[in-house]
């Protein structure tokens, strides 16, 4: 029997647990749409205009995380704010926070278990480079695309961390990506490698052997290949995407997508995240790699013409689709090259700049938003028929006292303020210590009941049991 009413106890939690979740989001979404909007807007403008740096539109995306934990912000609630209260509580109170939450279980699901499979398959590809492997041929040209990347990197966090990336080698036609946030790695397709000279140069007799006869049990010998001129400049691109930190905002940005899943217009707003981080990464080749526009559209263009689309989950593509216009976008955005010195003082500024503004945002959310829980201070007196008589008036709070969580009732002042009230019956309900979230939302205070002429026999309603210690609990840290 016991069992049973824990699952019901458990039951009644997790629907309290939808329905505020889900007011909570809704409010989130708001705030998040008042966002989005103005960027959209700034973004079909910026698109005309040439010359503007993708990093700025890649960083502008980001604004969005602040509005998502704007869930206790007080301006919601205000008095403009009250029809929608009243809409998102009607919603809340029926199966849509339910199937709110259900759908957003099985997204997230949905995209972990594409992480998975994701790195299952990578881990089956030939390891081209790692950290504590032997050097071979192809080293020095991997160290020598590091080198280009972090080049201005006075502090060398970008080339310590560039250099624990695993480079693995896939015999697909695929396009290069890359992934993980504290384990990097990058996979390439063979068709950017060639055989290596004894020398090191590329192409040279002892290398002539094929891919089949380098290594034992037939497993492909890339260790004594290079990368081509168009590998390198791939490569470089992919290490753009890991210097800059695009695999964690886009996994962040996957998360977010999920949690705002009903909202269309997020959808909008990750492609075009997608659109400006490889535009960021195509700008940044272009200083690093040597390469000229003319260049680097070809490749683009023959990749589109080898390659499949690829969507990895939290994984960065070289060439994630080939639509023509996506296409015909950043090859376009390629023109008005400016200076490699100008180049990296506009990343910098502009990378410091969104950085201040994000935290910005997220000190303004923090300073007005409501604290995790609060404890209400107010006495509120009902009758026998639990009807609202009397809410922390001066009578009642020179009359009532609440000390370490027990009543004392001062019996002069309560008769003086009965009195006044004309209360009739044999006894009277006292609320104290209730526990609030937002406005409209909380529970888990206490009640006394009061014995009219013996203010001393108080029966209390909540039982100090570990059912409402656990309740209590996770309503006070309940996000």
């Amino acid at each position: 029997m016991r069992v049973w009413e824990l699952l019901e106890l458990l039951g009644k939690f997790v629907i309290f647990v939808c329905k505020y979740g889900f007011s909570k989001c809704m409010r989130t979404a708001v705030c998040g749409l008042a966002v989005m909007l103005p960027l959209l807007a700034w973004h079909c403008w910026r698109r005309r205009r040439d010359g503007r740096s993708a990093d700025l539109g890649f960083y502008s995306w980001l604004l969005l995380f602040p509005a998502a934990f704007t869930g206790m912000s007080r301006i919601f609630f205000q008095r403009w704010s009250i029809g929608l209260q009243g809409g998102i509580h009607i919603l809340g109170d029926t199966w849509v926070s339910g199937g709110y939450f259900l759908i957003l279980l099985a997204l997230l699901g949905w995209w972990l278990a594409g992480k998975h499979v994701l790195s299952k398959k990578v881990c089956k590809l030939y390891c081209w480079y790692a950290p504590k492997m032997s050097s071979h041929r192809g080293t020095e040209e991997w160290q020598r695309c590091i080198r280009r990347v972090t080049d201005g990197d006075r502090r060398g966090l970008a080339r310590w961390y560039l250099r624990r990336v695993r480079v693995y080698i896939s015999d697909q036609g695929i396009s290069p990506y890359c992934g993980g946030i504290f384990r990097p790695y990058i996979v390439m397709p063979d068709l950017y490698l060639e055989p290596m000279g004894e020398s090191g140069a590329p192409g040279g007799e002892q290398s002539g052997r094929g891919k089949e006869q380098s290594c034992g049990g037939g497993e492909p010998g890339y260790r004594d290949w290079g990368l081509t001129e168009q590998g390198k400049t791939l490569l470089c691109h992919e290490l753009l995407h890991l210097k800059s930190g695009h695999i964690l905002w886009i996994n962040l940005f996957a998360l977010l997508r999920i949690y705002w899943w009903f909202n269309p217009l997020i959808y909008l707003c990750e492609k075009m995240l997608w659109q400006d981080m490889e535009k960021a990464c195509d700008e940044g080749c272009l200083y690093y790699a040597g390469v000229s526009e003319r260049e680097y559209g070809r490749l683009l263009l023959a990749m589109a013409a080898r390659q499949e689309n690829m969507r990895p989950a939290g994984a960065a593509t070289f060439l994630r689709d080939r639509d023509y216009r996506s296409l015909r976008n950043r090859i376009g955005s390629l023109r008005g090259k400016c200076g490699r010195r100008r180049y990296r003082l506009v990343h910098r500024s502009l990378t410091l700049g969104c950085a201040a503004l994000l935290a910005l945002g997220v000190l303004t959310v923090g300073a007005t938003s409501y604290p995790r829980y609060t404890r209400m201070p107010e006495l509120v007196l009902y009758d026998e028929g639990l009807r609202l008589i009397c809410n922390d008036t001066p009578q009642l709070r020179e009359a009532a006292q609440v000390v370490d969580g027990f009543l004392q009732i001062d019996p002069e002042r309560m008769d003086a303020c009965l009195k006044e009230l004309e209360i009739e019956g044999e006894h009277v309900y006292l609320s104290f210590d209730t526990i609030m979230k937002v406005p409209g939302t909380g529970g888990c205070g206490n009640v006394g009941m009061i014995q009219l002429g013996n203010y001393e026999d108080i029966f209390y309603l909540r039982a100090e049991t570990w059912e409402n210690d656990l309740l209590e609990f996770c309503l006070k840290y309940l996000l």
